[in-house]
């Protein structure tokens, strides 16, 4: 690869690499959280919105981080307060998500063509910009804090043996809670990333699946952030391909093969790597206190 494509490549790993490791942390919780493409969505417009409204893209940012904490709170009260089926509950938010993203989208460009021209990151190494930079060290940080503090230790412990877990004082289903919270936010990040990073606007299901990719590198990554990473480079790497084959127009293939080739080399690289790997003991098993 020319080195100069570096700083691309890594850019455009960064929203599902975010994503990813909201995954991750909500999974070593014991959470299936099936909405993280809903939550992008949602991060990804109130950062466009935001951001056009108030000229700073830093707000916007801020805007869509907020937003996938907030749709990961929906997610949170009925999936662990209430205990519903997970993966339900995720599935019908990513519905929602995509409906109410995509309605309130219309109504803002309505009523002016341009509410949703988000203010653009600036760039620090050619399409590299902060946040993007901020998903790479995310990945040392977490694993560090996920094997070296107490917080992680008791995290991975809810996740894998919830009963022991509360019988020596965790709360399982606060930190399960806490873990969701924390999965939105960084979902939020990656959809604001496509919007002010990538993109520079909002456009309805912008998000394209990469929030199912980011699904399915927590897998391909046994649930450890540097396979995340190394997960969400691999998609990069064949959107980046994809992306220029068609743009040389040198292969005569319809260009939905183009787009979908992403997405096969992720479930082609989840079929070879994901059939060993162990997930955590309690994933989707809901806990009742009482």
């Amino acid at each position: 690869m020319n080195v100069d494509l570096i700083p691309q490549w890594l850019a455009y790993a960064a929203p599902v690499c975010l994503a990813g490791l909201g995954g991750l942390v909500s999974e070593k919780a014991g959470v299936v959280n099936i909405a993280l493409e809903g939550q992008m969505l949602c991060g990804a417009l109130a950062a466009a919105a935001v951001g056009a409204l108030t000229g700073s893209p830093w707000l916007g940012v801020l805007a869509g981080a907020c937003a996938g904490a907030a749709a990961a709170g929906i997610f949170a009260s009925l999936a662990v307060g209430l205990r519903r089926d997970q993966v339900i509950v995720g599935t019908t938010l990513n519905f929602l998500a995509a409906g109410t993203t995509g309605v309130l989208a219309r109504t803002l460009l309505k009523a002016n063509p341009k509410a949703l021209d988000a203010a653009s990151l600036p760039h620090i190494l050619g399409a590299l910009d902060p946040i993007s930079l901020l998903s790479l060290l995310l990945v040392p940080a977490l694993w560090w804090w996920i094997h070296r503090t107490r917080a992680g230790v008791v995290l991975r412990a809810v996740g894998e043996r919830p009963a022991a877990a509360a019988a020596a004082g965790s709360h399982v289903n606060q930190v399960r809670t806490l873990a969701s919270l924390a999965c939105g936010l960084l979902c939020g990040l990656g959809g604001a990333l496509i919007s002010t990073g990538i993109s520079n606007n909002f456009a309805e299901e912008m998000t394209a699946g990469r929030g199912f990719v980011a699904l399915a590198v927590v897998v391909f990554g046994r649930w450890t952030p540097q396979g995340v990473l190394g997960g969400a480079l691999v998609f990069a790497a064949a959107d980046m391909i994809q992306t220029r084959l068609q743009a040389a127009g040198t292969i005569d293939i319809p260009y939905p093969v183009f787009l979908a080739m992403p997405y096969m080399l992720t479930l082609v690289a989840l079929a070879l790597r994901g059939n060993r790997s162990t997930p955590p003991a309690a994933l989707g098993e809901p806990w009742d206190p009482a």
